[in-house]
């Protein structure tokens, strides 16, 4: 979300009001009052939109431009987004967005298959990217995955290991300003204030890809476990979540999966060093993160230019 604010106030473009996806917008009187204030709509989908037959979050997502732009003639844009097994009812709703951008090439084949147009912009977390290390990088670094089991068997395996841990969604303390209603912001401070008093983890953003980009291997169930890998120039191997959204960015970056594994090929590790990046990837990487960088650019401009 940093990096959504930050790109559109740097082309003068003031967020006026936030709506956390985990909160249906349907029926809620200030969604619809806010309506009045702004000029624009932009929907961050990263990986909510999937398996709408059993997930109700990608269909009220899904049904924001044709709401609104039923009250309002304002643009309305899909961006950082993966799209899978969706009912036809939600590719109907998708048509109404002005245009969707996706992170991954997959999502954007599915929803032409629909006729749909999209652009394929890599995910916004690569605007983290940086040089790579040149410090000693030591030791494997283990995340969770949206899996519990995932996650358990991957705390199993570090701790047999003697890995490092910890989870990627963070608990670090949370600003009015990006984290809106009030019921999210005090939720959310509420996560904060027992993971310090527990001593569970309340790293930032920031403080995390230091941490990452110390380790010579990162073994994650994480997509963005995994692009903040690639923007750390940090090798990886991962399981899938919940929907082929790694795999998609791992052959998106290498053109083919090899570093997505399972618990068993993680739990086999004995040297990391062998999953140090190859002359090719290295190149793979590189070329990758000048991409996301120019889409994420493009992306906005053309954005900028409609609101």
């Amino acid at each position: 979300m940093s990096t959504l604010i930050a790109e559109l106030q740097a082309r003068d473009i003031e967020p006026a009001f936030f709506w956390p996806m985990g909160f249906d917008w349907r029926g809620n009187d200030t969604v619809e009052k806010q309506l009045a204030t702004v000029d624009g709509i932009i929907v961050n989908g990263e990986g909510s939109i999937h398996h709408s037959n059993e997930n109700d979050r990608a269909v009220y997502l899904s049904e924001i431009a044709k709401f609104f732009k039923s009250k309002k003639q304002i643009p309305c844009y899909l961006i950082n987004s993966t799209v899978y097994e969706l009912d036809e009812s939600v590719y109907e709703n998708l048509k109404h967005f002005d245009h969707i951008y996706v992170r991954e090439s997959m999502s954007k084949k599915l929803l032409e298959q629909h006729g749909i147009s999209a652009t394929y912009v890599p995910d916004l977390s690569f605007m983290a990217s940086r040089a790579a290390s040149q410090k000693p990088r030591k030791n494997v670094l283990a995340t969770d995955s949206v899996y519990s089991e995932i996650t358990k068997g991957l705390i199993r395996i570090a701790g047999k290991k003697g890995w490092d841990y910890s989870k990627l969604v963070h608990s670090c303390r949370p600003t009015l300003k990006d984290h809106w209603p009030l019921k999210e912001y005090a939720r959310r401070h509420l996560k904060w204030v027992y993971a310090s008093l527990v001593g569970k983890n309340t790293r930032n953003r920031y403080s995390f890809l230091d941490y990452l980009s110390s380790h010579e291997l990162l073994c994650t169930g994480r997509f963005h476990a995994v692009t903040l890998a690639l923007a750390t120039h940090t090798p990886f191997l991962a399981v899938e979540s919940n929907t082929p959204k790694i795999s998609y960015l791992v052959e998106d970056v290498f053109g083919v999966t090899d570093r997505v594994a399972n618990l068993t090929v993680i739990e086999k590790i004995s040297d990391p060093s062998q999953f140090k990046w190859s002359a090719d990837e290295r190149t793979r990487v590189n070329n990758y993160l000048d991409q996301a960088h120019d889409g994420i650019q493009a992306m906005f401009n053309k954005i900028a230019a409609t609101i």
